[in-house]
């Protein structure tokens, strides 16, 4: 019991990654969508996840993380499908309306949180519309730095899941780590839990590299092969 609550943000991880191919791929089939357009789709809602998802702190590996890493393989998938049919500068123009979008979200949260409601007080709704306004503001910043630099790393690189995965990734989630913390948790958390959470953070990314490597490896090959045609 203790090695399968340690590892349940990984198996959380898998679980979101496998319900987003399989909903992608049936959507695929079914609505006959451009591939790019729906990655897309599944790409934001997926942003929108880790950005509430992230103001919970969870354990992992012994780690403090924030549970919004439970997207990331998802989240590498359908950039990976983005950059692969499209290119990095389209890429570059996703990622800055996810950056745009999140903003848009968190402001529209707000204005419903701070709406009068004469059935119940405003903290019972901050805990549905709205996460904290540090890790609201701190979210669109790092993931706008780290995923510019992944893809364009990603565009560099090649098509090469291993290339990837062990040379845009590592870098893409040392900036992303080392952007957010700071921004959402420096003076929050005390100093020993921020640095055991700001490690666990890129410690968890990194260990799921191996996982994202026969993720990406799969969709590629095998589960969304119809999506990656346009960049054969």
């Amino acid at each position: 019991m203790q090695v399968s609550m340690e590892i349940a943000l990984l198996l959380e991880a898998l679980a979101a990654f496998g319900l987003t191919a399989a909903m992608y791929r049936a959507l695929l089939r079914l609505v006959r969508i451009d591939p790019t357009v729906l990655a897309i789709a599944f790409y934001m809602v997926l942003l929108t996840v880790s950005q509430y998802a992230a103001s919970k702190i969870t354990d992992y590996l012994g780690f403090l993380v924030p549970a919004g890493t439970m997207t990331y393989i998802a989240t590498v998938a359908m950039l990976d499908v983005i950059v692969l049919r499209e290119g990095f500068h389209y890429a570059r123009n996703v990622v800055l309306a996810g950056f745009l979008s999140q903003w848009l979200i968190t402001a529209v949260n707000y204005i419903v949180v701070y709406l009068p409601s004469p059935v119940a007080p405003n903290s019972i709704y901050e805990a549905v519309f709205s996460t904290s306004a540090r890790v609201a503001f701190a979210s669109p910043i790092a993931y706008l730095a780290a995923e510019t630099l992944d893809a364009y790393m990603v565009a560099r690189i090649g098509g090469a899941v291993w290339k990837r995965v062990f040379y845009s990734d590592p870098v893409a989630m040392a900036v992303d780590t080392l952007v957010f913390m700071p921004i959402a948790f420096w003076g929050v958390l005390p100093s020993q839990v921020f640095w055991t959470a700001t490690a666990g953070l890129l410690i968890s990314k990194i260990s799921m590299a191996p996982v994202v490597v026969g993720v990406v490896y799969l969709n590629r090959k095998y589960l969304l092969k119809q999506a990656y045609e346009r960049a054969s």
